[in-house]
């Protein structure tokens, strides 16, 4: 061994990080545990100002000046918790006790093969209308070969309107009233015509969007009927609406259509549980307090913090044997280092105060 080899002392954690506010005077105002946390990591980061001198050609650095100091702190935490998630968020948490929505207390806009977020999670006995035209109550999914308008997602509290591409739709357009085309023209695109100006909730849907359709008469009219179809080209001079369908050959003709479109208005009628919800960015940054509890896997697992702690002052010295040079700690001068050197003299340091935690400290 080199005689200016150091000590290593190791350190791989486990245990508990807490978190909370902190009072006034700095001191933690209450801490909770975050769950399991797989990474934190503490750093300090230096903004440094150089000067470069203007006199030897070289342009060299004469002046390094630390402008600023910022310490950091990281952690993966993996307890998905609405406190936690409010910590991170810089949110708040509101406990909202269990209910019902009745009709015509949430609304949202339906899109086609689009999941809609209802207002709540954990929802049961969900009724779903579309309010334009006579009020239709939709029809809930049951299997792939029933037609059906939309499925629930009752835990998560989502609903997605089917677009027909693989069950046809029950019930979506019934009793609306969005003025009809009065033609439609096959080909590679299918092309929809009005005798006037197409209304503006078709208007609105713009390329890209989809209108579902019934009503469409033929031997081919399936290829259309309760089905969502994508809009590629809207002429509001020309009258016509062009979907992405292809129905070159086939056999379609206008009928009596009933249309839907994306952006119609759905009415949801439902009961939820009692939950948490949370708010993200709601709340004014502040300071909080972390804390590690818990032990070094690398040194037998002895605690490395503790629910109390004081400070005591401790002496240090090095032994002067050759064979030795260990560092000693002690709470007052020994004659020897008290590792098989009882005759080894010891150089004293000064004493200096460390902050020793108590209360979980194992006996030795």
């Amino acid at each position: 061994m080199s005689t200016f080899d150091g000590n290593n002392f190791y350190f791989s954690g486990q245990g508990v990080v807490l978190i909370g506010a902190r009072d006034s005077s700095g001191k933690p105002a209450g801490l909770i545990p975050v769950g399991n946390v797989s990474a934190l990591k503490l750093g300090l980061a230096a903004t440094t100002l150089e000067h470069k001198e203007s006199q030897t050609g070289n342009r060299a650095t004469d002046l390094r000046l630390i402008t600023e100091l910022k310490s950091s702190l990281q952690m993966t935490i993996e307890n998905f918790s609405s406190t936690g998630l409010a910590n991170a968020l810089t949110g708040g948490v509101t406990e909202v006790a269990a209910g019902n929505v009745t009709t015509g207390n949430e609304t949202a806009k339906l899109y086609h093969g689009k999941v809609t977020p209802l207002k709540n999670i954990n929802v049961s006995s969900l009724v779903v209308k579309r309010n334009g035209g006579t009020p239709q109550t939709l029809t809930a999914y049951t299997n792939d070969s029933t037609p059906y308008d939309y499925k629930v997602n009752e835990a998560a509290g989502s609903v997605m309107i089917n677009d027909g591409s693989v069950t046809a739709l029950a019930s979506l357009t019934t009793g609306n009233t969005i003025t009809a085309p009065t033609s439609v023209t096959v080909g590679a695109t299918t092309v929809l015509t009005w005798l006037a100006t197409p209304p503006a909730s078709v208007l609105a849907v713009g390329v890209g969007g989809y209108i579902s359709i019934t009503g469409l008469a033929g031997a081919d009219a399936a290829l259309l009927n309760s089905k969502a179809h994508r809009v590629t080209a809207i002429d509001a001079t020309a009258k016509t609406v062009t979907l992405a369908t292809n129905t070159a050959g086939k056999t379609i003709t206008i009928g009596t259509p009933v249309l839907c479109v994306d952006g119609d208005v759905l009415d949801f009628v439902y009961n939820y549980s009692a939950q948490n919800r949370v708010d993200a960015m709601t709340a004014l940054a502040a300071e909080k307090y972390m804390r590690f509890e818990g032990l070094n896997t690398a040194d037998g697992g002895n605690p490395r913090s503790s629910a109390k702690a004081s400070a005591r002052s401790f002496w240090t010295a090095t032994c002067c044997r050759t064979r030795c040079n260990r560092p000693v700690r002690s709470s007052s001068r020994s004659r020897n280092c008290g590792n098989a050197c009882a005759s080894g003299a010891l150089r004293w340091g000064r004493p200096r105060m460390v902050a020793l935690f108590v209360s979980a400290v194992p006996k030795e």
